[in-house]
């Protein structure tokens, strides 16, 4: 019997471990109103497609999503940036100029964030608070990455800007990334967006489904919305399909998905509110 014992010992321990580390992140972390997961929309740049195609569908199917906005378009179209918010729709920062890469053909050299210092950053991020407040009367609390770009400056003199965003904001989303979030590790300062524009309902699925089986949360971003048609070839890289939001909406309404639907910043700051409650760091 020994030897049998000192064979299965260690293989018994080893699939103990290998459970363990394959338990979903909702073992340890509670969602509200007994979900087991997350799900939010966001959308960048004040486009006027988000209000003439976006929100009304939202409106309708009772969606609330999260939009970061530059203030001149913002704006533009002002009174009705205002009811989608007394809608309950989120008004997120997105800078005032709207800074990348000078590597984008599209760059002007005012708006290169290579040139960027961080006190430029936070001039500007602050700048855009403060016109977002006095056309809609709320102060953001939340932010999103323009490009996707987290630092300033180039090669060896580049500095990341997460942590400025961290001590202004509960939430700064990122762009173009690969992977849902796990609500106990997330850098909320950081948390991963990943790309809904030109995307079909079928090829996110996959993604849904993973992040429920996880308890992960799931943060998209989209820019322009429209109507295209399922049979339309691709093309439209910053274009979200309304065929697809209206497919993932279903999706999400649906008691079995067991999905809460809700803000990027509310879902960040519930996140936060749990993980100070058990101790654990945030930011």
């Amino acid at each position: 019997m020994y030897p049998l014992i000192r064979f299965f010992l260690p293989v018994m321990m080893l699939l103990s471990a290998s459970t363990a580390m394959a338990e979903p992140a909702q073992e340890n972390f509670t969602w509200p109103e007994g979900k087991a997961w997350a799900l939010s929309l966001s959308f960048d740049d004040a486009r006027s497609s988000q209000l003439n195609e976006g929100i009304p569908l939202f409106d309708k199917t009772g969606v609330r999503a999260t939009f970061y906005v530059l203030p001149i378009p913002l704006q533009q179209r002002l009174v009705d940036w205002k009811t989608a918010l007394d809608s309950g729709h989120e008004i997120g920062n997105h800078t005032v100029n709207h800074p990348c890469s000078g590597t984008f053909d599209w760059v002007t050299e005012e708006k290169d964030i290579t040139k960027y210092s961080l006190d430029r950053m936070r001039n500007e991020v602050m700048e855009a608070n403060r016109q977002i407040e006095d056309l809609l009367g709320i102060r953001p609390d939340n932010f999103a990455y323009t490009c996707g770009e987290t630092a300033v400056g180039v090669g060896s003199g580049s500095k990341s800007f997460i942590p400025l965003i961290a001590r202004l904001f509960t939430s700064g989303r990122g762009w173009q990334d690969e992977a849902a979030n796990n609500p106990l590790t997330v850098n909320l300062a950081h948390v991963l967006g990943m790309r809904m524009d030109d995307t079909s309902f079928t090829s996110l699925k996959p993604v849904l489904d993973t992040a429920r089986g996880k308890g992960y949360w799931v943060v998209l971003v989209g820019h322009e919305i429209a109507r295209i048609g399922e049979d339309e070839p691709g093309g439209h890289a910053y274009t979200t399909r309304l065929e697809m939001l209206e497919a993932l909406i279903r999706y999400a309404k649906d008691p079995a998905n067991q999905v809460w639907l809700a803000p990027v910043g509310e879902v960040a700051e519930y996140i936060d509110r749990q993980r100070k409650s058990s101790g654990m760091v945030t930011h």
